[in-house]
Parts: structure tokens; C-alpha cells; sequence
């Protein structure tokens, strides 16, 4: 697991690359307890180059997200795909982390068959 950290205004911004499992989320933690304690209005991970997370990255980003939140700061999770996406989904922490829905890929009955009135 790597990290960079980029700082605008009042967000920082965690670019996270490799597998956010027990190693990687034990050699986060340091980084993560300063983020913890800075003065900053919001973070942002992104998991653009996560390839896969278990449940102690769950659980890493789930305390920072619970340490942030009692000190007012939003966090949220941008750019998480594949297993990661899939796992954050499952356990419902996609809305928790500010992640977009997906995109329903049922059709109304009527559409579905063929019944649907043109506008």
C-alpha cells in the first residue's frame, strides 16, 4: 500500500495505490492518525488505484471516517471501482462514504416488455 497526500484549501486529498488489506491498513494507520488530529474541513481518499480491500481496510477507513466525523469533518471516498466498490457496497458504506449509486439496470415491466407508450 502507498499514499500521497495533497492539501487545497481546506481538503486534503489521500491518493491510495495496491491492496488495502491488514498489511496495507497497518502501515496506514500513522497517516491516518494525522490526518485524524489536523485542522482541515474535509477528506477526500482516493481509491482510483485500490485493486482490492478486505475487511481491515474496511475497518481502517470506517475509524477515521467515525474519528473525522466526532471532530466535524466530512470524509469521503472518490474514484473506488471493482472489488473495493463492490465490497463498500454490499456493506452499505457506499452512501456512508459519499459514493455515487449505481445505475439501475432494470427496466420498467411495461419497457421491458415492449409495452411502453413513446413520449
Amino acid at each position: 500500500m502507498h499514499s500521497s497526500v495533497q492539501s487545497d484549501l481546506d481538503t486534503l486529498t489521500i491518493t491510495l495505490t495496491g491492496t488495502l488489506d491488514a498489511d496495507g491498513a497497518s502501515a496506514l494507520r500513522p497517516l491516518l492518525e494525522q490526518v485524524a488530529a489536523v485542522a482541515i474541513r474535509a477528506v477526500v481518499f482516493d481509491m482510483n488505484e485500490v485493486a482490492s480491500m478486505d475487511g481491515s481496510g474496511v475497518g481502517a477507513l470506517a475509524f477515521t471516517f467515525k474519528r473525522l466525523a466526532a471532530r466535524g469533518v466530512a470524509m469521503r471516498v472518490a474514484g473506488a471501482q471493482g472489488q473495493p466498490l463492490s465490497v463498500m457496497r454490499k456493506l452499505g458504506l457506499d452512501r456512508t462514504f459519499g459514493l455515487p449509486r449505481p445505475a439501475s439496470r432494470r427496466l420498467p415491466f411495461a419497457a421491458a416488455l415492449g409495452l411502453a407508450r413513446a413520449a
